[in-house]
């Protein structure tokens, strides 16, 4: 029958390789002994984990990672890890920040670390640099800051002129600099330096100074210089390889780098159109020359300030062959490290856009193009797998982001870290202790919708910390938490953990549905900066696109000039595309432009919003849909529901996300999620037949027959459905099912209550936390028991309209099932008449014990736990048997 299923595709969804299930990270704080080894990593497995990357953290002592006894427990997890069938992924340094070893890359080679350029625009012939902050890292805390700096704070030295110029107040003529760099006399004090020209200014001349000066307190390095890069292959990489011999690209199979680059610095002097100081090294200046005809002195003029019709180009110009000289001083070494030693390369650069849409939303503070945080299409082109980042627990760019620059390179999906930052303090590093599972599995499931393929979880703990310790970092407890694995509801993540991993391995098969481009307009962002339009026109667009589930697809420049068109239709990176979305692009590479005009010219639509790139051209404009602002969400979904697609068509409320695609066989894939707490009815036009896919159980239903099917989900529920159109008529099919209740019978009186299975059994009332009524910091299990009688035999469902955060239940000492998102509701089965011991064990959060006499609780306080509503019985009409 066509549209059958390959049984290795079957036997993927109903067991998942290691690559669909989660990942995590595994924070060592200590070395673990071999007993802690087994049994953590035994549990991990157990809970549904099929990676595991070991992670030294802030907790561990510097001195301790990469020492002979370091790498001694690594190998022996690692030994355990091929023991349980578990793949091993090398986390590449110390807490993050890769390239720095823990600080050995620049012990004894001082010249490796990382060099900034600062410059001043002042009124006379003197000036200076100071009052140089790094408000970036500082700003998480003293410990941070005495991680990255020796000193617990940025101390500069080994001062030098890069550049001088005297230029007239407002300069739009390159010619009209004048370089007096050989004149400039330089004086460190104290931080910083001062700066004296040896000559004369002109009439209402300024003078710009461009300053090159050593951190001489940081252990991070300068990724300009490739000898960093090698370096820290020597000394951070090539001990793991030694250590590892023998399980190198077997039972680890690949390198994950995290957030290479430098620090943010800001300074008292900075003006101008760059938010933060580049790094600076020799090579850069031959770089930039060579790329051009204007001097290196007129291109970092143009950095901070305009220098009219010119100033576009000198800045596509310095930032290309900037991030060229990155990629080839860090990605480059670690990358041809993987490749001698059998590993993939992955991992992700700094992401601005972090926990939400705009591209500069996230980590505002800073200026990006400092850091490779810009050019994502650019650098995936040197991994073997796509990584991203994504911040807490709400839709956000990442995802797609991943996906679309995955498949830019001959790829698809994406891998995707998710770490939690504070919500209820402003102390961002205290995390999220109150996380549930629902939350958990809720945005897993978005985020496989959206494009990730593995799901990578910050964190496992080795250790849940110390009492009465509110240091962040210092104290593991608050590291970014919750450690997963130390929540009270810990039991039930094995569930959510296969759901997911199915849910992936049965989007895996299909090519998404994308009649939707959006351009990510790289040279605007060169070229204008975070804070231009681009951002949150690009934002908007994408946020949009998701709120919709229209199926859509981030395209770079490079995607788009190689892209083909015909018939109103737009062929890039084995997509094909009805609409193209340019966000505020004033700037966009040549060959896009031509892609542009031949797309709009062949009937396809191309809509435009904010500034325009003027090189588009008047005749390509007439032919496109502009708006000062992204339309709004009733206008958006006007215009993605007047696109020509072959997808079969869904009629859902707002509230239901979607996915659609086409698998090898010709077959529709369909991903519904209700992400609502209210029922939700769908149709989906099936036209032939279609089977349901069970990603909670992995089973799958006969293939059965339906015009349009009828479906009514719960909330937070998902259903995976395949479907092969065929010629001819098929009847419609409801598939909107459900049991009669006869009687509702409230379980409000007679329960009992006991703080974990050790405790004292007493009276607790079901319709408020157990928080409020003498455990304000319990974090655990409680144990609940109720009797009740029936009068007769009846099929029982038991419904909880208030539990937080998940349930476990028997009946009679018969186990009836467990459930960790709403709606609470378990099937008892049928019970006899007479009386009934009803037992619920319903795990909370670990917030009400370990935020408790922190810093960090918030309000309000404590946290809901417990039955936090009367239980119901719901008597059904007797079942057919």
């Amino acid at each position: 029958m066509g549209g059958e299923m390959a049984a290795d595709a079957e036997t993927s969804f109903r067991t998942p390789p290691a690559g669909m299930k989660m990942a995590a990270y595994w924070f060592w704080s200590s070395l673990p002994d071999d007993a802690e080894i087994e049994s953590q990593l035994r549990d991990f497995r157990d809970k549904g984990y099929g990676t595991i990357l070991i992670q030294a953290r802030l907790s561990l002592p510097r001195h301790v990672y990469l020492g002979e006894a370091f790498l001694e427990r690594y190998r022996r997890a690692v030994e355990e890890m091929q023991r349980l069938g578990l793949v091993a992924g090398l986390y590449d340094d110390y807490n993050w920040t890769s390239g720095q070893a823990g600080g050995r890359t620049v012990e004894g080679a001082p010249h490796l670390r990382e060099r900034h350029l600062f410059w001043a625009t002042v009124d006379g012939l003197e000036g200076e640099i100071g009052g140089i902050e790094a408000p970036f890292a500082t700003g998480i805390g003293a410990d941070i800051a005495g991680w990255i700096y020796e000193a617990g704070r940025p101390v500069f030295d080994e001062w030098e002129i890069v550049a001088a110029l005297a230029h007239p107040p407002c300069c739009d003529d390159p010619s009209a600099l004048r370089d007096v760099g050989a004149h400039m006399r330089l004086m460190p004090e104290g931080d910083g330096c001062r700066f004296t020209l040896d000559g004369m200014l002109a009439p209402g001349e300024r003078l710009t100074v461009f300053i090159a000066a050593r951190c001489r307190t940081s252990r991070l390095i300068n990724y300009l210089l490739p000898e960093a890069g090698a370096r820290f292959v020597e000394v951070g990489l090539e001990p793991f390889a030694r250590a590892l011999a023998g399980h190198m690209g077997t039972t680890l199979t690949f390198l994950f780098y995290d957030q290479p680059g430098p620090q943010f610095y800001s300074w008292r002097q900075k003006t101008g159109a760059l938010g933060n100081s580049p790094l600076y090294a020799p090579p850069l200046r031959a770089a930039v020359e060579a790329a051009g005809d204007e001097p290196f002195a007129a291109v970092l003029f143009a950095l901070v300030h305009q220098l009219g019709p010119a100033t576009a180009a000198l800045r596509l110009r310095f930032y290309q062959a900037y991030g060229r000289l990155m990629a080839e001083g860090f990605f480059l070494p670690v990358r041809d490290f993987c490749r001698r030693h059998g590993l993939r390369f992955t991992g992700h650069e700094i992401l601005p856009h972090i926990g939400g849409f705009a591209l500069n939303g996230g980590f505002s503070s800073i200026d990006p193009r400092v850091a490779p945080a810009v050019d994502f299409f650019g650098i995936d082109a040197l991994r073997d797998e796509t990584a991203v980042d994504v911040n807490n627990f709400s839709a956000q760019l990442s995802p797609r982001l991943g996906d679309s620059v995955a498949r830019a390179h001959g790829r698809s999906r994406t891998m995707a870290e998710i770490y939690a930052t504070a919500t209820r303090t402003e102390r961002r590093g205290a995390g999220q202790w109150e996380l549930s599972p629902a939350t958990l599995r809720a945005q897993a499931i978005r985020l496989h919708m959206a494009g990730v393929r593995q799901v990578i979880m910050h964190a496992l703990y080795q250790s849940d910390g110390m009492d009465d310790d509110p240091r962040l970092f210092v104290n593991p407890r608050f590291d970014f938490a919750p450690g997963i694995n130390f929540e009270p509801w810990w039991g039930h993540h094995g569930d959510l953990a296969a759901e997911t991993a199915r849910l992936s391995a049965f989007l895996d098969e299909a090519v998404p549905e994308t009649p939707v481009a959006v351009l990510y307009p790289l040279s605007t962002a060169y070229v204008e900066g975070p804070r231009h339009a681009h951002a949150a026109h690009f934002g908007a667009w994408c946020a949009g696109l998701a709120a919709l589930s229209a199926g859509h697809m981030i395209l770079d420049e490079d995607s788009l000039s190689d892209a083909t068109v015909s018939g109103g239709v737009l062929a890039a990176n084995g997509l094909r595309f009805r609409a193209l979305i340019l966000p505020a692009a004033t700037q966009i590479a040549a060959p896009a432009l031509a892609t542009i005009a031949a797309f709009a010219a062949a009937g396809g639509a191309v809509w435009l919003s904010g500034p325009v790139a003027p090189a588009l051209g008047e005749a390509t404009r007439r032919l496109c849909r502009q708006w000062p602002q992204p339309p709004d969400a009733g206008e958006l979904h006007r215009l993605v529901a007047g696109l020509e697609t072959e997808a079969p068509a869904i009629e859902a409320d707002d509230v239901v996300l979607r996915f659609v695609g086409r698998d090898g066989a010709g077959a529709w894939r369909v991903v519904l999620f209700n992400d609502s707490e209210r029922p939700a009815a769908v149709r989906v036009a099936v036209n032939g037949d279609y089977e349901i896919r069970d990603a909670g159980t992995g089973a799958i239903s006969p293939i059965a027959k339906a015009g349009w099917l009828g479906l009514r989900l719960a909330p937070q529920d998902i259903v995976c459905l395949r479907t092969f159109p065929r010629s001819g008529s098929a009847p419609d099919v409801d598939l909107v099912q459900s049991d009669e209740v006869v009687e509702i019978r409230a379980l409000g009186d007679g329960w009992s209550f006991q703080a974990g299975p050790d405790g004292k059994p007493g009276p607790i009332s079901v319709g408020q936390g157990w928080q409020t009524q003498g455990y304000a910091a319990l974090s655990g299990t409680g144990h609940y028991a109720c009797r009740f009688s029936l009068a007769e035999a009846a099929d029982v469902h038991l419904d909880l309209p208030g539990v937080s955060v998940a349930v476990e239940a028997d009946i009679d000492g018969r186990d009836c099932g467990r459930r960790a998102r709403p709606p609470f509701r378990l099937d008892l089965g049928r019970l006899a008449a007479g009386e009934h011991m009803l037992r619920l064990r319903v795990s909370n959060t670990a917030a009400n014990r370990y935020y408790a006499g922190t810093p960090f609780a918030g309000e309000p306080w404590p946290d809901e736990s417990g039955l936090t509503a009367p239980p119901r019985l719901l008597l059904l009409c007797p079942r057919k048997r």
